[in-house]
């Protein structure tokens, strides 16, 4: 039974590891938590590699023969080690990370330097809400990290992400720099396809980012509220564009 037992040590070990975003990144996979988001994993296809669970979890266990799934049974305690949390919610999935994609002539969110992966993980959730893609750059959480899943309740799944180093890349696109004042309203807003770019919560976009976007937008407010959460605002001027541009989910 030793072997079995190491080698089941080995790989909690190793999905544990997944938390940290250099892992992620050498060996294309991350970590999940849940029953729903595994379930949105598999109905999108995405490839999972290996599910831990409780040994009294009967119905992950069953979930796991159905999709002919690696299941591998773990205590309380190593559940948590690959959760992370100290009342992990099984079942856990080691699943692989789908390729970079950001395909021509969509609407695309941006995420300029967000560092908070529950802001992430909401936008990249209202970017497939609305048929949209998500693009990230450097400085920004990683929209795979397992905080950022949680928070995208299975958005990622659904859209493409693509990580870009250089807002260059957007030429294509009519960029549009969310701005807290200054800007015009959503439906002043022309052109298609639009690239939404949305800025760290405190600092909001660059200056320099600003200046070479071709629109700048500001969500018109009344009363004492001076500024709306970032993810909450993208949301806004998302689905106030989406109906100017037409995109709809359907078109994911």
């Amino acid at each position: 039974m030793e072997p079995v037992r190491n080698h089941r040590n080995e790989l909690v070990v190793e999905a544990a590891r997944l938390h940290r975003a250099r892992y992620r990144k050498e060996r294309r996979q991350t970590i999940l938590e849940g029953p729903n988001l595994l379930a949105e994993a598999l109905q999108a296809g995405v490839m999972v590699d290996t599910v831990f669970s409780l040994p009294t979890d009967d119905t992950t266990a069953s979930l796991c023969a159905d999709n002919h799934l690696s299941l591998l049974p773990i205590d309380e305690r190593a559940l948590g080690r690959v959760a992370g949390t100290d009342t992990p919610r099984g079942p856990i999935a080691v699943i692989d990370i789908p390729e970079d994609s950001l395909p021509g002539g969509r609407n695309v969110v941006v995420s300029v330097g967000v560092s908070d992966p529950g802001n992430v993980g909401t936008l990249l959730r209202t970017a497939a809400a609305f048929g949209w893609s998500y693009a990230y750059t450097v400085g920004s959480a990683d929209p795979w990290a397992p905080k950022a899943l949680r928070a995208g309740a299975g958005g990622q799944f659904h859209t493409t992400v693509m990580r870009i180093d250089d807002l260059d890349l957007l030429k294509a696109w009519n960029t549009v720099a969310t701005v807290v004042e200054g800007g015009v309203g959503p439906d002043q807003i022309d052109g298609s396809p639009l690239a939404v770019l949305v800025g760290e919560e405190a600092a909001g976009l660059p200056d320099e980012v600003v200046a070479t976007a071709a629109w700048r937008v500001t969500i018109p407010m009344s009363g004492s509220t001076e500024s709306l959460n970032a993810s909450v605002a993208a949301g806004i001027v998302v689905y106030e564009l989406s109906k100017r541009s037409g995109q709809s989910p359907d078109q994911v």
